[in-house]
């Protein structure tokens, strides 16, 4: 893949994500806005409860997203065949994508309504993404060759006396 499809390619991923939140936030803003008690007579209850049609149906979608993320990225970095099927820096994109997505529509199956024991798995899943998002950062802090290859500590103090 060409540098400039790349870009775009995650552009367009990053564009998904985003048109995601803004559709589903404009449908349910008023549903999401309603006091939890008053929130049983709106109009889209039955639909974005989380137990509704859509509400679950955001929920489901968001783990599986997630687990399909997770699961495909960790396939790709644990089996040696998988190496011919793509860059890993392109796993670990569309794992950022889907583990993104996946938070996104989770968040939207709560219906914004975090009490109760579910809400350690709801904070807990807050914490794993802040902690890939923390990753993804030490991730591109490593330096590498131009091929992509980590570099060694020896090997970066070997450039580094080379330069001085």
């Amino acid at each position: 893949m060409s540098k400039t499809a790349h870009k775009i390619f995650i552009s367009i991923l990053v564009v998904v994500v985003f048109i995601t939140f803004v559709v589903i936030l404009s449908k349910g803003i008023s549903y999401y806005r309603t006091g939890t008690e008053e929130r049983f007579y709106h109009p889209d209850h039955s639909l974005l409860k989380p137990s509704g049609f859509l509400g679950h149906g955001m929920g489901i979608l968001g783990s599986l997203f997630m687990i399909i993320g997770v699961g495909t990225y960790m396939a790709r970095k644990r089996y040696r065949f998988l190496s011919r099927m793509g860059l890993l820096k392109h796993w670990l994109e569309f794992h950022i994508f889907l583990c993104t997505l996946g938070p996104v529509l989770v968040l939207f199956h709560t219906a914004f309504k975090f009490g109760g024991l579910v809400a350690i798995s709801f904070w807990s899943m807050v914490a794993v993404f802040l902690s890939g998002i923390i990753g993804r950062f030490i991730y591109i802090q490593i330096p590498r060759t131009i091929e992509g290859r980590e570099l060694s500590l020896n090997e970066v103090r070997g450039m580094k006396t080379d330069v001085a």
